[in-house]
């Protein structure tokens, strides 16, 4: 099983991307790891994560 590296950063272009990321990801049938360690609020990353994994 393959597996995806998305890395995120802190603007709304990337996350954009992670999201169609995720999605074209998920209907491949490959697994996704999400790199949220360039977000340094900890606030915001836990927004986006709950955005991220609702996918």
């Amino acid at each position: 099983m393959l597996r995806n590296v998305i890395v995120v950063t802190d603007d709304e272009a990337s996350i954009k991307n992670a999201i169609r990321e995720v999605l074209r990801s998920k209907h491949k049938g490959f697994e996704v790891a999400l790199d949220l360690t360039r977000i340094k609020d900890k606030h915001r990353k836990k927004e986006i994560m709950k955005l991220l994994t609702k996918y």
